[in-house]
């Protein structure tokens, strides 16, 4: 399911890291050509990759299938460091619960849990993290088709600037926010029953050491519906 390893933790979990790192290579660089991100040893790691960051690698029978990094705004990341241009000089949100999401991704291919496709998995775990931890609102630099999956699967998105042009695509900077209707919406649209985090293995919490909690939502009848747990499904 989906791990919440937080980059202080990291090195408790180098093994998963590892395949993190080569995962990241294998689709940013040899799938998408992310030439600038190359590396002889077959890692994608950044700047950005430090004890702040929140890794989020969706495992299957051991195997890293997906992933995703949430940055804390409050440290360089991304908007503030590498695509600031993007903004046209405007300002973006920063704050403790104000997280940048970058480096999305899911593998091509035809692994489901529990019937369900690993990258709908993969964009409902982001969501159910988010209410989780406490995380309040996304900053995203994307493209315009992704913006608009983000409105129907349910999260209140907002842009921040203009499209830009970014090495011959658009690129539009948005807030994206989680909340208890846009998981419901997930949960509806993709057929998932229950939580799809694996808070077992790490805790994930980028606010304090305590563990993370489950929604009780995921417990809960909802209609007709009723969400049992799916993580270690």
């Amino acid at each position: 399911m989906l791990a919440t390893i937080l980059g202080a933790d990291a090195p408790r979990h180098g093994e998963l890291m590892e395949q993190v790192w080569q995962f990241r290579h294998r689709q940013f660089v040899e799938r998408l050509g992310w030439e600038a991100c190359r590396r002889p040893d077959g890692r994608e790691i950044d700047q950005f990759d430090g004890n702040e960051a929140i890794h989020l690698p969706l495992v299957i029978d051991g195997q890293v299938v997906g992933y995703s990094r949430l940055l804390p705004t409050l440290r360089p990341h991304l908007l503030s460091d590498v695509y600031p241009h993007l903004m046209d000089g405007a300002e973006w949100p920063r704050a403790m619960r104000v997280f940048e999401w970058t480096r999305c991704i899911a593998e091509i291919s035809d692994k489901t849990i529990a019937g369900v496709p690993i990258s709908n998995i993969l964009m409902t775990g982001v969501m159910e993290y988010c209410l989780v931890a406490g995380i309040e609102t996304l900053v995203v630099e994307t493209h315009p088709k992704l913006v608009n999956l983000l409105v129907t699967t349910g999260w209140d998105v907002m842009p921040l600037a203009a499209p830009s042009l970014l090495e011959g695509a658009l690129i539009v900077p948005i807030t994206a926010k989680p909340s208890m209707a846009g998981l419901l919406r997930h949960h509806e649209l993709y057929g998932i029953t229950g939580s799809v985090l694996d808070l077992d293995r790490a805790h994930g919490n980028p606010f304090g050491p305590s563990a993370l909690s489950r929604l009780a939502f995921v417990e809960e009848r909802h209609g007709e519906i009723q969400y049992s747990r799916m993580a270690g499904e």
